[in-house]
């Protein structure tokens, strides 16, 4: 089914004392319409945030011991910019053109699948007592986790700073003309060293905050199944035992962060760093209950 939104009056933070740029490098960057103040934040209510998505979902109920349900969603979000407390978020990153700012949100994740399964392995009561205490009455259970990775733009500016001065070091890169980016294309190795095409990119030009989008792309899919299980005996009337083993990440699928976005760094459009999900963790328990 589809399903929608639109939010309005989102509050957005906007700098009204940015940095201006000029020719005069002695001057460029300074705060001249109130050169005695640094930034001057000011919260308003012009933010607005459209929400698409097509969300499926498949379910077996319980039946013979086994249910399964699975959800999908197809998503896109955009909005001006990551709404927050003005005490820790900063300005918009051009205060001179709000429309420059909307775009995919840091927010959206297209694709977003999870599935889960449970089986309650049957008692196997025709069974002698070894059969029934090690093989039967086992609880089997998995939640299997697949999206999309987190949207990224590629940054503008030099040596850190902005080339705009607007101060607000938001400035996204210009784009070459006629130069494939190729993201995420490739062996795995190869997107690991080159995300992206470094030659598709430069930084923007002095005075300018850049032509490229925001959030364009999207970093590497994340994938990964938590798995458990669980078994209880009784003992006499009063007593039980309860075994667990759960695996996190069972698979032990990498998890791989976002490349390298400063178009002037040495290893811009490589991916150095891991993702949130960390390498696979396997408790194991033993649980008296009285």
């Amino acid at each position: 089914m589809y399903v929608g939104s639109e939010s309005y009056h989102l509050g957005t933070i906007i700098d009204q004392n940015p940095g201006i740029y000029s020719a005069n490098a002695a001057i460029s960057g300074e705060r001249l319409t109130y050169p005695n103040f640094g930034e001057i934040l000011e919260e308003t209510s012009l933010g607005t945030s459209p929400y698409h998505s097509l969300q499926v979902g498949l379910e077996k109920r319980l039946s013979h011991g086994f249910q399964i349900r699975s959800n999908f969603t197809w998503s896109k979000v955009i909005d001006l910019s990551a709404t927050g407390n003005i005490a820790v978020q900063g300005g918009l990153p051009n205060p001179f053109d709000i429309p420059w700012n909307r775009g995919i949100s840091q927010l959206n994740v297209p694709f977003v699948s999870t599935s889960y399964f449970v089986y309650d392995v049957p008692s196997f009561q025709g069974w002698n007592g070894i059969g029934r205490n090690f093989l039967g009455g086992w609880e089997v259970s998995a939640i299997i986790n697949a999206y999309s990775g987190s949207p990224f733009g590629v940054s503008g500016g030099v040596d850190g700073n902005d080339a705009s001065a607007s101060q607000q070091y938001g400035d996204r890169a210009d784009s070459v003309p006629g130069v494939p980016v190729n993201v995420h294309s490739g062996s795995q190795q190869h997107w690991l060293n080159q995300y992206l095409n470094p030659a598709a990119f430069v930084p923007n030009s002095p005075g300018t905050f850049g032509d490229t989008g925001r959030n364009p792309f999207i970093s590497p899919t994340v994938n990964s199944t938590d798995a458990a299980f669980m078994k209880n005996w009784t003992v006499g009337e009063r007593y039980g035992i309860q075994f667990r083993w759960e695996m996190f990440n069972a698979f032990n699928h990498p998890s791989f962060g976002t490349p390298n976005t400063n178009p002037t760094a040495s290893n811009f459009g490589q991916i150095t760093s891991t993702g949130a999900i960390p390498a696979r963790v396997m408790p194991a328990a033993l649980k008296l209950k009285f």
